[in-house]
């Protein structure tokens, strides 16, 4: 069975997905992809090393302080394993999340620059909640495999679309102007976005 992390809308909203480190960000959907349904998980270091960017025992350390700070996770160890425990807003809460597949976090996560990851987010969660209605795919640019399909009307790699609002948007990825067009450009030549108009943007799965 195909696992996810419910990135949820409310993380964005609330302020916290600024607020929480670079590696935090990275570490966060691992804790996410791994937790039953109750939020409970137990990835080793080695997982996360393999899973993220952070590739130093005492990075992940500073990324799990990160989210106990703003009380979005709590650690208890046990035995020779640390347990986590994923709390509101970090685990789903309300219907508006993306859902971060396992083959996502696998292959593209740790890909993402610290900026791209910040921003991603930010896109992701607000496309789940824009009108389900596909807009046109652009003509004239080379298009990733999965928007080609969309041009087919198939939509299954593809999961929502959204219109940037800059200013706003900006603030909740905790990030600067020029650093927002750079992940966005990052983004787009990574193939984990399209955009279809000045401000419009198609986002994967």
């Amino acid at each position: 069975m195909a696992r996810y992390y419910r990135l949820p809308l409310r993380l964005i909203t609330q302020g916290k997905w600024l607020r929480i480190t670079h590696g935090a960000k990275a570490v966060l959907p691992v804790l996410g992809m791994h937790a039953d349904d109750n939020g409970v998980c137990w990835p080793g270091v080695k997982l996360i090393q393999e899973l993220t960017d952070l590739y130093h025992r005492d990075t992940i350390r500073e990324a799990t302080r990160s989210l106990i700070s703003l009380d979005l996770i709590e650690k208890v160890r046990q035995g020779r394993r640390n347990v986590y425990y994923l709390k509101p807003p970090a685990i789903t809460v309300g219907k508006s999340y993306y859902p971060m597949s396992e083959e996502f976090i696998k292959t593209h996560w740790k890909s993402l620059s610290y900026v791209e990851k910040a921003v991603f987010g930010v896109l992701a969660v607000k496309a789940a909640i824009e009108d389900p209605d596909w807009p046109d795919v652009p003509e004239g640019i080379n298009l990733p495999p999965w928007a080609e399909r969309l041009e087919l009307g198939d939509d299954e790699d593809v999961f929502g679309h959204g219109e940037i609002q800059k200013k706003k948007w900006i603030r909740l990825a905790g990030v600067s102007f020029p650093s927002w067009n750079t992940a966005i450009e990052g983004l787009v030549n990574k193939d984990q976005i399209v955009l279809s108009g000045e401000n419009d943007y198609i986002i994967r799965k």
